[in-house]
């Protein structure tokens, strides 16, 4: 993943274009996302030995965090058009990690987020911004350089947090990820993915725009859903069956899952569609 860039310059203008090279390509295209009901969701769950937790958002509570955080007057930039989707991940994950004064903390695929100041400042953590566009190397609070190899030595930190990040993560390095993950936590240390892109049947979503100029590798074996307009290259969607594959059957020995509904996220906003989120706990 060297030579990856999260929007790519030198794209096809024609989405039509990209389809067709996508299918001479050999990939099962698709332009409507692979359906399935939440009840079949939880039903394959259950056939594939996922336990998934309701998780209950307090509104008021989400409220105070985006205030306390100060979105709207330190961060006016980032994502003003998505900003209660983003802040919204951010809280989750701060609320999963139960983050303590003595945790580090770090932000993978960071790209510009605020993640590591807001933490910091909420509740005195040491965060770390991990991004592949970063020089390489460790310059400050940033490291440079491809996620599934971090310039660290073991058991660096004590918490990671992957915010819209983890389906970006091409062809096996979703896996090596989370290996690398294992390396570099401390014992007990955990992992948060909000959201986890999940679904009943695997797929991956593409902008062929942006990913059939750049020889991007999808799964063979899962339908491509391309979307116009969606301006991205690569965004991995999991089956419980899928995921038990790729993540916690190689990481059986290692880490331990748990996995969360986010069932009333839209009485936060409307415009939240993070439904699932997902822990990872190194074993001791």
């Amino acid at each position: 993943m060297s030579d990856y860039i999260y929007q790519p310059k030198g794209l096809l203008e024609s989405f039509t274009e990209g389809l067709e090279e996508l299918r001479r390509q050999g990939y099962k295209v698709v332009t409507d996302a692979p359906g399935g009901s939440l009840q079949l969701l939880f039903d394959s769950c259950e056939k594939n030995g996922l336990k998934i937790v309701e998780y209950n958002i307090d509104p008021s509570d989400y409220e105070r965090y985006f205030a306390n955080a100060g979105y709207a007057k330190r961060y006016p930039k980032y994502y003003p058009s998505n900003i209660k989707e983003k802040s919204f991940e951010h809280y989750i994950a701060f609320k999963l990690l139960n983050l303590r004064r003595e945790d580090i903390v770090i932000d993978v695929a960071s790209e510009n987020s605020p993640i590591a100041e807001i933490y910091h400042r909420l509740s005195g953590i040491t965060c770390f911004r991990q991004d592949i566009m970063f020089p390489e190397g460790i310059h400050g609070d940033r490291i440079g350089g491809n996620a599934c190899a971090m310039p660290v030595p073991d058991h660096f930190a004590t918490k990671i947090v992957l915010t819209c990040s983890l389906e970006h993560f091409e062809e096996d390095a979703d896996t090596r990820l989370f290996e690398e993950m294992c390396r570099v936590l401390k014992p007990g240390g955990m992992v948060a993915v909000v959201p986890f892109y999940f679904s009943t049947y695997a797929f991956t979503l593409t902008d062929p725009t942006y990913s059939a100029a750049h020889n991007v590798k999808f799964d063979r074996e899962n339908p491509v859903y391309c979307r116009k307009g969606w301006r991205n290259r690569h965004g991995r969607f999991y089956s419980p069956k899928s995921f038990v594959e790729r993540m916690m059957d190689p990481l059986k020995n290692k880490m331990d899952f748990n996995f969360y509904w986010l069932k009333n996220a839209k009485e936060v906003d409307a415009s939240v569609y993070a439904n699932f989120a997902f822990t990872a706990t190194l074993k001791a």
